[in-house]
């Protein structure tokens, strides 16, 4: 089969208990790889093995699901696709795997205490429910060779695509057993604290990788190799999901937005990944709430939105499904995926050869022993907020190239080493604007490492909630009314050549059991001395308050126009989109002299306590597209309708299509800001 990474995924979970009688029972061979053909599918993750341990081929190694009705049905679904061209990589879970739990506990991951990790949720992380994933420890040579011999056993047996390989993580901490332990000695990582069981994972992670890899390639140099983990994403390169990409065919971004990830995770994520010489793939999923929901199935305008983004990205499309224990595929969903992937098939050719067009980046925000939650909360309303004024950001990381950057932003805790230090400073020396909030720019101790600008936080402000005040034309709609923010912020220290933006007025009290006013927040006091809140100077922009965590927790819509503001003052505008809905997401990307412009206008309803829905894609009539330069003009894919240009330069929208407008920006590289 061919080695090339196609543009259209499915991952077939077939997560089945062993007291689930007649497997595979109704499945038939040539129905599976029809539906699967007809929903435009050019690769299904097929199960080798599942969570429970259960295989679904003829084993010696493993065990065979008790009442698996057809002895091969691995193998029959690999026939049945690849006689339809369809690529078929085997999935393989590592650390929940049951079978391997009950028949050796010496190879389960352990607390420092001794108690064994499990699992107590639901999947998604939140409800708890009985029967949670036990873990095993992917660090115990034994359990590795018993996994080795597992996977020869596929190699020896089947013409193999490409091997997935599933939970490649250790619970918080839960790297204690007596194969850690040795490790963790090898390694000076003994002490138990939270920095180096985050170092320990990502080094056995690392070393797992590199041999798998290594005997998969010695197998079939051609396969297709993904490890699937938790994306731990550090301001560190040498820590977290950069480790495995470097042993990877593609990579892979889980994110459905209906779990516990929500429609913020993906984009985060995305943009680092875009950063890197490597294809990779985003992931979704067809149900209503998360995996393993059986008969859920989410709105087509939903799916629409989430793979039409992750294509706008650069990234290939995944629908992820579970097939019934009887082995029948749910034809609803398969419908609506054809439908679906008949419009990403579509657009594959507007994509082709392009590259993405970065204006901007933000640094990640945490390192090993952070506060990885705050972290990437931090990391998502940076990203959300750029999507929103319509500047396309690269996230990255402390060895990513800087070339071509207009501005870096450094989101409210980005810890700041001397390696970093030097390279931020040669950034700004050289013309780079720098936009930072709250603890960012410090070191893990809490020391100011940019001292090339003349501003210093010195401590945590000891009133909050505080309020917020503009002074002078700095975004007048917020001058006359104080504004609150309810994260704790910074003092700051100015120097020569700053100017105070934005002012911080404190309330009259903290909110105590004894002293407190009406139902939340105390007031502000408005005839007290103000603090300063956002100080500008030469080519930076300080916010004295975690601004980029309190959009992702609050949705505090002014320190978006704040942002906005500060990067006027910055003098940085938006390529392209300026002044379209902040609901509607822009992603240019580049080929030759042309952009190749996504505009996306689909709205998530948060309608159900806990699950943002989409029902519809909406229209582009009524707004208009501006560019920052002029161009030869702008075209529909794939019809080439050319967009009519108003007096003063920009482009009106079309009302069809609605949901998704595909537009080609011909020479705009051809001119001059």
């Amino acid at each position: 089969m061919n080695s090339a990474l196609p543009n259209r995924h499915v991952h077939l979970d077939f997560h089945t208990s062993p007291f689930i009688p007649g497997v595979g029972a109704d499945f038939d061979p040539e129905e599976f790889a029809k539906t699967m053909a007809e929903a435009r599918v050019q690769n299904v993750n097929i199960f080798a093995k599942c969570h429970h341990g259960m295989s679904y081929y003829p084993t010696k190694i493993g065990k065979v699901h008790p009442h698996l009705t057809r002895p091969d049905l691995m193998g029959e679904m690999i026939e049945a696709l690849h006689r339809r061209g369809i690529r078929c990589p085997l999935y393989t879970p590592v650390v929940w795997e049951e079978h391997v739990a009950d028949t050796h506990p010496e190879w389960r991951q352990m607390f420092s205490n001794g108690r064994f990790a499990q699992i107590s949720t639901s999947a998604d992380a939140v409800t708890s429910q009985p029967g949670g994933w036990r873990f095993n420890a992917f660090t115990h040579p034994d359990y590795q060779d018993y996994f080795e011999a597992h996977l020869a056993e596929l190699f020896d047996n089947y013409d193999v695509d490409g091997v997935w390989i599933d939970i490649l993580f250790m619970e918080n901490g839960a790297c204690f057993n007596d194969a850690s332990r040795k490790l963790r000695t090898k390694w000076n990582l003994e002490a138990d604290t939270p920095e180096n069981n985050t170092r320990f994972e990502s080094l056995a992670q690392e070393a797992f990788c590199q041999r798998f890899t290594r005997f998969i390639h010695g197998r079939n140099p051609k396969a297709a190799i993904f490890y699937n983990s938790t994306n731990r994403a550090f301001v560190n390169h040498n820590v977290g999901w950069t480790q495995r990409a470097k042993h990877v065919s593609h990579f892979e971004i889980e994110s459905l937005p209906s779990g516990f990830w929500g429609y913020f995770h993906y984009p985060r994520l995305a943009r680092q990944a875009m950063t890197w010489d490597l294809p990779f793939v985003g992931m979704t999923g067809r149900f209503q709430k998360m995996w393993g929901d059986f008969g859920g199935l989410k709105p087509k305008a939903a799916l629409e939105f989430e793979c039409f983004r992750t294509q706008a990205t650069g990234g290939a499309c995944c629908v992820g499904d579970q097939m019934h224990p009887r082995g029948q595929l749910d034809q609803s969903a398969y419908r609506m995926i054809g439908e679906v992937y008949q419009g990403v098939e579509a657009a594959e050719p507007f994509y082709e050869g392009t590259r993405p067009l970065f204006q901007g980046g933000v640094l990640l925000s945490a390192s090993p022993g952070m506060n990885e939650t705050l972290g990437g909360q931090s990391e998502e309303g940076a990203v959300l907020m750029c999507d929103e004024l319509k500047i396309d950001v690269a996230v990255l990381d402390d060895a990513a190239d800087l070339t071509g950057m207009e501005f870096l932003i450094l989101p409210d805790s980005t810890p700041v080493d001397e390696q970093l230090k030097a390279k931020l400073a040669a950034y700004h020396a050289g013309g780079g604007k720098l936009i930072l909030s709250h603890t960012a720019g410090c070191d893990r101790q809490g020391k100011w490492q940019l001292d090339f600008l003349p501003i210093r936080p010195t401590e945590p402000d000891p009133k909050f909630p505080s309020y917020w005040r503009s002074r002078g034309d700095f975004a007048p709609a917020y001058g006359e009314d104080a504004r609150v923010i309810y994260q704790q912020g910074m003092r700051v220290e100015t120097g020569d050549n700053t100017r105070i933006l934005v002012d911080r007025v404190e309330s009259y009290f903290n909110r105590s059991d004894l002293k407190f006013c009406s139902h939340f927040q105390t007031p502000p006091d408005l005839t007290a001395p103000t603090t300063p809140a956002v100080v500008a100077g030469e080519g930076f922009v300080y916010f004295a308050d975690p601004v980029f965590r309190e959009y992702r927790q609050a949705g505090n819509v002014f320190l978006r126009d704040i942002l906005q503001a500060a990067l006027q003052t910055l003098e940085i505008a938006p390529l392209i989109g300026e002044g379209l809905d902040p609901h509607v997401i822009a992603t240019a990307r580049t080929k030759d002299n042309d952009l190749h412009l996504t505009l996306l206008n689909y709205i998530p309803s948060r309608k159900s306590m806990a699950i943002d829905v989409i029902e519809r894609g909406l229209t582009f009539a009524g707004q208009t597209l501006r560019l920052s330069r002029p161009c030869a003009g702008v075209k529909v894919f794939p019809d080439n309708t050319p967009l009519t240009q108003n007096a003063e330069g920009s482009y009106n929208l079309p009302e069809r299509p609605a949901g998704r407008l595909l537009l080609r920006i011909t020479d705009f590289h051809r001119s001059s800001p």
